[in-house]
């Protein structure tokens, strides 16, 4: 070993001290390198009491004091003894000891360390003793009768865990036993305390518990009475929000519902000649008493044309949808089948849009018909009116059973834009039969008189091709859009079912599968569309 620190203890200020020097000594004298004080343990005056030297790399005790009964793990310590890693001395019964701990390695001290009044600094290690060292050391372990101690790698957690182990030990027994009794009070007093809270809180358990089962059949009673309160609130909510809702559709959405009005006639298939009465008459019925047809192409009569009425709407800045049969209304009609079948062919000669607040109709262009599900594409020359585009629902969350409806539209045609004329303005339209229909529209149109009706109703049954609802229309109002709860078209009217107060419409998914396949054309033909005809 290279050096040795030494701890003195049992006295009132212990302390911890490195030696690296061959020969240390221990006593009363002042020059000693370890100083005890004479008067803390009764010990001889200016004596060296113990005097350790290093040879052949293990410190030996080389000089002890008769006068001092120094004793090592027990037994008597003797001169010529080797000083082994951990031995602790004795002097007499005085209670003052040294403990020894080796240090096997070459320190060089930078500092010290301290602890209580001793000082110890960090060492460092310095460079591992020479070979020959090494030798000498393991040779003299061998003669002492013990191998070598390994090196140490940790010197300063070694040392501060044998100095704790010191440092308890002088704790004196009267505090340690005052210190385990007042823990165990302590503990007592806690136990005591939480048996108690415990027992009470146990017993408090049993009252909460019933008081909770009567607040809870007190609550389940409450929220039963509050759902049903928010229930009939709901219910409430409801039927003004539907009410509401039908006034806002058709302020916000009936300037975007038009009137459709056209004439066809029809032509020789072979020729292509315009077909005419046969001669002039009075009536407009193309078919004799007989049920012969009563047009030809070399008729001296006026040449036969039908008008029609119905309703369209604005799904994008100049296009409209509606029925097919509204933009081509010979079919399903018998009148025109029975023509047809003289081999005539129905001809649209025109086709016009008239919108709310819009003082002129606009010309319409068939874009696209689809034949199975009664419905029609137009366009025309949106320009620069302010017209509202409806909103559409394309996911088809607005088609549910028992869910409100609006429907807008004219289902009574002509004699519905009258009939809700002024009687004012009603001035010019006294004899209604001798002024064309077209006409007509125009000066309605001219006095801003064109408005659209509403009906209201709910839906009953819905199915992948139509919808079923009950609110009122008419014949001219074939293709007018059916608002569902969300405020969005859910439907395109389309038919009465006879014998009943429903009607049926086409959901609205196929006319957007429409729009969205002639989206671009119908941008531009929006640009370049013509407007109608005014007449006098």
């Amino acid at each position: 070993m290279d050096a040795l620190v030494i701890r003195l203890a049992g006295i009132k200020r212990p302390e911890t001290k490195v030696f690296q020097q061959p020969e240390i000594s221990i006593g009363t004298l002042p020059e000693c390198d370890l100083h005890v004080d004479a008067d803390a343990g009764m010990l001889p005056v200016n004596a060296q009491l113990l005097r350790i030297s290093l040879g052949s790399g293990i410190y030996r005790i080389t000089a002890l004091d008769p006068a001092v009964a120094i004793t090592r793990h027990g037994e008597v310590a003797a001169i010529g003894d080797p000083i082994h890693d951990g031995d602790t001395f004795y002097f007499g019964e005085t209670g003052i000891r040294l403990r020894i701990f080796a240090l096997t390695e070459k320190m060089e001290l930078a500092e010290t360390l301290q602890v209580g009044t001793a000082v110890l600094a960090h060492a460092r290690r310095a460079t591992l003793a020479t070979t020959e060292d090494n030798a000498l050391a393991t040779q003299s372990g061998a003669v002492a009768g013990r191998a070598a101690p390994a090196p140490r790698t940790d010197i300063a957690l070694v040392f501060v865990k044998q100095l704790l182990r010191e440092l308890v030990n002088e704790i004196p027994r009267r505090v340690l036993y005052v210190t385990i009794g007042v823990i165990a009070l302590i503990i007592g007093t806690i136990v005591y305390v939480n048996t108690l809270s415990f027992l009470e809180g146990r017993r408090n358990n049993r009252e909460i518990a019933k008081l909770n089962e009567t607040v809870g059949a007190v609550s389940t009673q409450m929220n039963r009475m509050r759902d049903e309160v928010q229930k009939a609130a709901d219910q409430s909510k409801f039927v003004l929000g539907a009410l509401s809702a039908a006034a806002r559709i058709v302020e916000n959405y009936g300037p975007g519902v038009s009137l459709v009005y056209g004439t066809y006639t029809f032509v020789d298939a072979r020729s292509g000649r315009e077909a005419r009465f046969r001669e002039p008459s009075e009536t407009s019925n193309p078919i004799g008493p007989a049920g012969t047809v009563n047009l030809s192409v070399t008729g001296t009569g006026p040449p036969f044309e039908v008008e029609f009425i119905g309703t369209a709407f604005l799904v994008s800045k100049g296009v409209v949808l509606t029925n097919r049969h509204v933009v081509q209304p010979w079919i399903d009609d018998p009148v025109a089948s029975i023509i047809r079948s003289q081999g005539y062919q129905p001809k649209l000669k025109d086709i016009y849009t008239y919108f709310p607040k819009v003082n002129q109709p606009f010309a319409l262009k068939q874009l696209d018909v689809d034949r199975t599900r009664d419905l029609a594409l137009c366009s025309f020359n949106h320009k620069d009116e302010v017209l509202p585009i409806l909103p559409l629902d394309e996911g088809g969350e607005g088609a549910v059973s028992g869910q409100p409806v609006v429907l807008i539209g004219y289902p009574a045609g002509i004699e519905g834009l009258l009939a809700r004329v002024d009687a004012d303005n009603r001035l010019g339209f006294g004899n209604r039969r001798n002024i064309p229909l077209l006409q007509l529209l125009n000066e309605l149109a001219q006095r801003m008189e064109i408005r659209p009706q509403s009906t209201q109703g709910h839906i009953g049954d819905v199915s992948a091709a139509r919808i079923v609802y009950d609110a009122q229309t008419g014949e001219g109002g074939s293709g007018g859009p059916v608002f569902g709860a969300n405020g969005k078209v859910v439907a395109v009217n389309q038919a009465i079912l006879p014998g009943t107060p429903s009607n049926f419409g086409i959901p609205i998914r196929y006319g957007v599968d429409m729009l969205k396949k002639h989206l671009p054309e119908t941008e531009a033909t929006a640009k370049a569309g013509a407007v109608g005809p005014t007449t006098n």
